[in-house]
């Protein structure tokens, strides 16, 4: 549709506000999965910049708006009286649909959302005449204003969400969310609090009286129908006797426990799992091996291990694990000016052959860097493999005495991307097997 100039303004103004940035990075970091539970992430920068956010899920039947948009749509409203916009062009933007391209998801969605959001009560009484209403406003064959009564408390937020669809993937780079971030507990030297003590559910997790959503970069694929938490914080819930479980608590992903809203359903498809053989896998860790590079003929991914030995400030001998997925640059679209790649590190010590603790990062780099590490070729590009990311961000560690090298492997393999998994259990010689 052609936007009027007022509209654009306050679309311009809207987006602009931190307010905006805030419940933008909220509703991207409350993603649902597919039906099964099961993230299959087959591109690099995903959950960043392409994951959608499904905003029609919130005006389902009985569904929960999450409460920083509750907090902030008076804002928004007072933007856009002030603009003197009228609702007909508000939900012309919001619901209308190009009856000329039939493909469109939104379109269904749209239909949806007009026909179940009560956000307009057509006047009418007959149902099958208040339905052809509802098409032919969509369609903008007839008036929004004229045909129906409007909530406009809902079609403000509606108005809010239809900016999210259009405009989530603002989010450029892991800078950009350290910028806004408040990390008000007491964190250790890499942002990461004590949550151990947390209730972690699908989506986020309860401490005292708040409830915080998951990082964005935390996949929340679930291993088993009946999981009440993602996979990840199942492996490591599974170490006896329990380990210590820390992890960024950014306030902006935070509210009171009791308006806790959720999108996480009862799903039904078993983790992608995997067969472990660990013959050599505690032998090669202890030979010290510096340098691992495995990749995949097909598709040209690699992981890249590294092996570094260190000693404690007990004197104890151990080994820094590092893996790191590596995806073949040829997938990149022109966009990408930024990677992310999925980052392991553990320290290993081989004398209780368990490691002391196991944490997960995303190292962002330049796309330049990025392909000049993929290379291998420092001699030629002066960039070595095991060249750190531009920005090394963590997202949780776990800590402990018994975390063997099993545990080790499950958390790799459910912290890298799908098409890595495979690779990295060819490289410490165990078999990776879909369930």
């Amino acid at each position: 549709m052609v936007l009027s100039e007022k509209l654009k303004i306050l679309i311009q103004g809207i987006i602009s506000t931190p307010e905006f940035w805030k419940i933008n990075y909220y509703l991207r970091s409350m993603k649902k999965a597919p039906h099964g539970g099961v993230f299959y992430i087959g591109y690099p920068n995903m959950f960043l910049k392409y994951y959608p956010v499904y905003t029609y899920l919130f005006f389902t039947s009985n569904a929960e708006i999450p409460a920083p948009i509750l907090d902030t749509v008076d804002m928004f409203r007072t933007m856009i009286n002030a603009v003197n916009i009228d609702a007909e062009e508000l939900l012309r933007y919001s619901l209308c649909i190009d009856p000329s391209d039939n493909e469109n998801p939104q379109n269904g969605r749209r239909i949806y959302i007009a026909t179940c959001g009560n956000i307009i009560n057509s006047v009418r009484h007959d149902e099958m005449e208040a339905m052809v209403a509802v098409s032919d406003a969509i369609k903008g064959k007839i008036g929004f204003s004229e045909n129906f009564d409007i909530d406009e408390e809902r079609l403000a937020l509606l108005f809010i969400f239809s900016l999210i669809d259009s405009f989530a993937h603002r989010i450029h780079d892991i800078n950009e969310i350290v910028a806004y971030e408040k990390l008000m507990l007491p964190i250790d030297k890499y942002g990461l609090s004590d949550v151990t003590d947390a209730v972690f559910e699908r989506q986020g997790f309860r401490l005292k009286d708040k409830y915080y959503l998951y990082n964005i970069f935390l996949d929340t694929s679930i291993g088993s129908p009946n999981s009440k938490a993602p996979k990840t914080i199942e492996i490591i819930q599974r170490v006896k006797p329990p380990v210590q479980i820390l992890t960024r608590c950014d306030e902006n992903l935070a509210i009171p426990y009791s308006r806790m809203v959720s999108t996480a359903t009862v799903d039904f498809q078993k983790w992608r799992g995997i067969t472990l053989n660990f013959d050599n896998i505690t032998e090669q860790l202890k030979s010290g091996k510096e340098t691992i590079v495995h990749y995949d003929p097909e598709t040209l991914h690699k992981i890249f291990v590294f092996i570094k030995c260190g000693a404690d400030e007990t004197g104890e001998e151990f080994y820094h694990v590092n893996i790191e997925q590596l995806w073949n640059p040829d997938k990149f679209v022109d966009a990408e000016d930024m990677i992310m790649t999925n980052y392991i590190h553990g320290t290993y010590y081989p004398a209780c052959e368990a490691f002391e603790h196991i944490d997960f990062s995303v190292n962002q780099y330049s796309r330049e860097i990025f392909e000049s590490k993929y290379r291998d070729a420092e001699k030629i590009t002066g960039v070595s493999i095991g060249m750190y990311g531009n920005v090394h961000y963590k997202i949780w560690c776990a800590r402990g005495k018994n975390l063997i090298p099993t545990v080790w492997a499950d958390l790799v393999c459910a912290s890298l991307d799908v098409p890595f998994r495979e690779i990295f259990m060819e490289t410490i010689g165990g078999t990776y097997i879909e369930d």
